[in-house]
């Protein structure tokens, strides 16, 4: 009998401890925050990387941030600031006892030392350039001294490339080390990176933002973000959908529909801050005649096009999106109507080119030589995979043999620099019509630049009223096409997917992830 009793004693105490234990379980789950994303970061240290990702907007906290509109620019690390009637000073006010994630104080010295690394190292130092002095006024007071008014500087400023670092623990362990472990400002700090695996990151108990857009203002609500890389898009999606996962990234065109129509899952749609196009060669035959450049321009049907890629494009007809700040909405309307899908006024202009199709075959010649072009398409972005062959399908329509061959994107703009290639698929991505200065001007490293192409671009990051300088982009890209170098198609859609249970996250307009309010039921 007293064996009998203290079996039952055990087994009560067995779900006793069951119970307690799947309680602690989940107030653990509830602490823990679990994203997938596709690709491994190059590193924690932002000036040191050539792209950023989730991660970094979770480890850094730029002095300003632009509003989830675009609209304008509001204080985030910066308590506040302020621009000079010239617009020649800009003043930081950073908030009272700042720290880095480690404890070390975070003062107008701090600051200082930050930029001044990333002026020496960072790949995005031209980004602000024309700061030639940053000046300590007082302990909370930083000051940048600029050689002219520089609007272009705030897409920088606002982005995670200005995210403060701590330069005292990077000169103390190394540039390697600190890569892997950056001291910053942002939510989260590095607490394990696992290579090809993950990054476990851990809240900053130092974290203050006044970040007008959100409503927590302090230490995020979770105790601990795990990161984890899967390049497998399926395996995302079913990680996600099994409850592995709290909110996964870059969700392949294939899984949206399933995922906007199940109901324990959420989904949130951003546009390419950018545009994806054709790059042309204006140098050589038969591409050097601008007349066949500009039948390309109308022998594209952009709606056809985005419908063949189940709509997770937006069709474009200029060179800047509406998740770009400098967007004109009546421009691209223009442009809309000015370069709409008109085939047989795509055939006239390769007549006026000299191309008929004198054999019948379909194909337009000059001289006996078919008009055949060597397209190269990225097989790393799946859009321009996806839209090749129907491009290749609608050219052929007009009388155009486009020959696609696949490279992946690096060796595609390798073709590029080298100026050895006809025609190309290229994409951009910033939040700042400024891109289009290294895209269409000498600065970019590519051949192909024209003067008054060049100065419309200076007149237009230089142009320091927000509404002029919206004018200053549409000249801009009036003069671009001037001379066709380039025939923009579309602005991928882009889905991130959480589980019912997350609230409070927010996605900008232009792609970045809010996460101060986020939490998990």
């Amino acid at each position: 009998m007293k064996f009998k009793r203290a079996i039952a004693l055990i087994m009560i105490f067995a779900v006793v401890f069951s119970l307690s234990a799947c309680g602690s379980k989940k107030e653990s789950d509830s602490k823990t925050l679990v994203i997938a994303i596709q690709d491994e970061i190059e590193g924690t240290d932002i000036q040191q990387i050539g792209w950023d990702n989730v991660v970094h907007q979770l480890l850094y906290s730029p002095l300003v941030t632009f509003s989830d509109d675009l609209s304008t620019i509001n204080p985030c690390f910066a308590e506040s600031y302020s621009e000079s009637e010239d617009g020649k000073e800009v003043t930081f006010v950073l908030p009272e006892g700042a720290k880095f994630s480690n404890g070390d104080t975070l003062d107008a010295e701090a600051v200082k030392a930050s930029f001044e690394r990333m002026k020496e190292i960072s790949q995005y130092s031209g980004d602000i350039d024309a700061v030639t002095d940053i000046q300590v006024v007082d302990e909370r007071t930083v000051k940048f001294v600029l050689s002219e008014p520089a609007p272009y500087m705030w897409a920088s400023l606002g982005s995670s490339f200005s995210g403060i670092v701590n330069t005292a623990v990077a000169e103390e362990v190394g540039d390697d080390e600190f890569n892997r472990n950056a001291v910053s400002n942002g939510p989260f700090m590095v607490k394990e990176w696992k290579a090809g695996s993950e990054i476990v990151l851990e809240k900053n108990p130092n974290y203050v933002t006044a970040n007008p857009s959100v409503e927590n203002k302090g230490v995020m609500n979770f105790d601990q973000v795990i990161v984890r890389f899967i390049p497998d898009e399926f395996t995302r999606v079913s990680e996600l959908e099994s409850g592995n996962v709290d909110i996964a990234y870059d969700i392949p065109t294939s899984s949206v529909k399933s995922i906007t129509d199940n109901d324990d899952l959420q989904s949130y749609f951003y546009e390419q801050a950018g545009a994806t196009y054709m790059m042309t060669q204006t140098e050589d035959e038969p591409l050097n005649d601008k007349n066949v450049r500009d039948a390309i321009n109308v022998g594209i049907d952009r709606d056809a096009l985005a419908e063949a890629l189940d709509d997770q494009v937006s069709p474009l007809y200029g060179f800047i999106s509406k998740a770009q700040a400098g967007y004109s909405e009546d421009k691209e309307a223009e442009y809309a109507e000015k370069f709409a899908y008109n085939p047989d006024k795509a055939k006239e202009l390769l007549a006026a080119a000299g191309y008929t199709d004198s054999d019948g075959d379909g194909i337009v010649d000059k001289n006996g030589t078919p008009l055949t072009i060597e397209y190269c398409s990225p097989t790393d972005k799946a859009s321009n995979k996806a839209a090749a062959p129907v491009i290749q399908a609608q050219l052929k329509e007009i009388g155009i043999d486009l020959q696609i061959t696949e490279y992946e994107a690096a060796y595609i703009k390798q073709l590029q620099k080298d100026n050895n290639f006809q025609m190309m698929a290229r994409s951009y991505v910033w939040n700042d019509a400024d891109i289009l200065y290294y895209v269409f001007t000498e600065e970019s490293g590519y051949p192909w630049h024209e003067q008054t192409v060049t100065d419309a671009l200076v007149a237009a990051r230089y142009e320091t009223d927000p509404a002029q300088r919206v004018v200053k982009y549409e000249e801009a890209q009036d003069a671009i096409f001037q001379y066709t170098p380039a025939i923009s198609m579309f602005a991928d859609k882009y889905c991130i997917a959480s589980t019912s249970g997350i609230k409070g996250f927010k996605v900008t307009n232009d792609g970045r992830s809010i996460f101060n309010d986020v939490t998990k039921e």
